[in-house]
């Protein structure tokens, strides 16, 4: 479970590197500590950024995966910091990586595997501050359930998918 307390911006962006995993993203201002994701989650963000990769222009798109950061929103007293699981981002638009190693713009893309240790409530903000900086699709993953919730920019509700159906190679691929 997520434990959470008051950090500025500058505080959270200069917390150390934790050695057992550990990994923090920033809330309006809310610290949010969680534990290091299982064996089965970093199989299922790495068979998506594969796939990713496979179906992306490279000299357009970057794919990052493990948790990558983004400053979506810059507010000294109340940003936000969240990793995705995988997320994809324009090449033109990276420009130089900051120092702090995160980027300080949302990605075209953010996927999420959900894990037991995500609550529905931190999952609901997390997609809405992504869309809310940017973000054009938001991807919620549920391995037990095999289904997508597809969040598109300025629609209104989600779009779900049964067994992955929007990325069947992707189920193949991971659930072996």
């Amino acid at each position: 479970m997520a434990t959470q307390t008051a950090l500025t911006l500058d505080q959270f962006l200069a917390l150390p590197e934790t050695e057992d995993g550990t990994h923090y993203e920033l809330s309006e201002g809310e610290l949010i500590t969680l534990p290091p994701p299982g064996y089965r989650h970093g199989i299922i963000e790495a068979n998506i950024a594969a796939i990713l990769r496979a179906r992306l222009d490279r000299k357009k798109y970057i794919v990052v995966c493990g948790e990558a950061g983004f400053i979506l929103k810059a507010d000294p007293h109340a940003g936000t910091v969240r990793g995705a699981d995988v997320a994809v981002s324009k090449r033109e638009t990276i420009g130089t990586i900051p120092e702090t190693g995160y980027l300080a713009q949302a990605p075209l893309l953010a996927v999420e595997v959900v894990s037991p240790s995500n609550t529905a409530m931190d999952m609901e903000r997390k997609v809405s501050q992504y869309l809310s900086a940017g973000t054009m699709e938001v991807w919620l993953l549920y391995p037990d359930t095999q289904r997508l919730h597809l969040y598109l920019h300025g629609a209104r509700e989600a779009k779900i998918y049964q067994h992955f159906e929007a990325l069947p190679a992707f189920w193949a691929a991971s659930s072996k």
